[in-house]
């Protein structure tokens, strides 16, 4: 079906400057996250922080975060070329779903699947809180199963968001829903921001629960070194959620509450609003970002400690008064 021609006050909304320089920032996001992914991949091969299950599934948050740019700067570009080569065709500017079918559904994949592997990184905290042994012998078996369940539902997102939808309505942009998947839009919406915050729960629980079990196994190297590294893991992935969550918590909330009361805010305002609440990309450059940030810091935090270890020279009564501390 082709698009029905816009109003005056769409093509004022799709050829004004706002957009463009929405569409600008956008690509500029994008383009800092292709290079801040390379860097986090470089960094995360470099420091040997992560178990190889956590390291598997940082790299598959990469995965779907760079799948998500792609897809997203492609589908701004484009409108960006109709906003000035169609700047005087209302009838051809604005895009039917039909023809953004498949571009919206990659998007679709992307934010859940950036979610999604949110919620497998924090599972992955909580199977090597709970069997810590036993994880540390796994290797990247929890990752792999974890990977592989996140791209399954992210796949399956889309197609049951957009399942038996006639693509038959008008949207300025690919990135934006088709008009009779709304409930399920809805829905989908909700449950990404339950998941988030979820994530960030469960995660601070986790690292509370660390710091404990790493005091009561003080006595016990390997042990208290497993909890050491399951804290330090679980401390980033935590800061990682958060990272997420306030980009992917500020779109799907805000564009939930636009999609709800869309009748009674005018087009250019509603569109308007969508564009600049699209905040996911925001989210998606905080992965790597903080990826080598944390790394960095821990590699920095830990060569510290070695220093001073290897440099200090206690007296008989110093070791003595810290035994007693360790002991009381």
């Amino acid at each position: 079906m082709a698009p029905t021609c816009a109003s005056d006050e769409q093509m004022t909304l799709q050829t004004s400057f706002l957009l463009r320089s929405n569409i600008v920032l956008m690509t500029f996001i994008a383009i800092c996250t292709f290079f801040l992914s390379y860097k986090a991949l470089i960094v995360l091969k470099s420091y040997q922080i992560f178990h190889p299950s956590t390291k598997l599934l940082l790299i598959t948050s990469l995965v779907f975060v760079n799948f998500h740019e792609i897809v997203f700067m492609f589908v701004q570009v484009v409108t960006f070329y109709r906003s000035i080569t169609l700047s005087n065709e209302p009838c051809k500017i604005m895009r039917s779903t039909y023809e953004c079918k498949y571009q919206n559904q990659m998007i679709i994949v992307g934010i859940a699947g950036m979610i999604y592997v949110q919620s497998a990184l924090s599972l992955d905290r909580l199977i090597a809180t709970i069997f810590p042994l036993h994880y540390s012998k796994t290797k990247y078996s929890p990752g792999i199963v974890l990977s592989i369940l996140v791209v399954i539902s992210s796949i399956l997102s889309p197609i049951i968001i957009v399942w038996n939808d006639p693509y038959v309505d008008t949207v300025p942009n690919c990135f934006f829903f088709p008009q009779y998947s709304a409930s399920r839009a809805n829905t989908f919406l909700i449950i990404c921001n339950v998941v988030i915050i979820v994530c960030i729960f469960l995660n601070i629980l986790l690292i509370v629960i660390n710091k404990k079990l790493e005091v009561r196994t003080r006595f016990f190297v390997e042990k208290r070194y497993q909890k050491r590294e399951t804290l330090v893991s679980t401390r980033v992935v935590c800061y990682i959620a958060v990272a997420q969550f306030l980009g992917l918590i500020t779109y799907s909330s805000l564009v939930l509450t636009l999609r709800l009361h869309q009748k009674f805010i005018p087009v250019s305002m509603y569109h308007n609003i969508v564009w600049w609440a699209y905040t996911v990309p925001f989210a998606a450059v905080s992965l790597p970002a903080l990826l080598i940030y944390r790394i960095k810091r821990i590699g920095i935090v830990r060569r510290k400690t070695i220093n001073q270890i290897t440099t200090r020279f206690e007296t008989q009564e110093e070791h003595m008064k810290h035994l007693k501390e360790l002991w009381s």
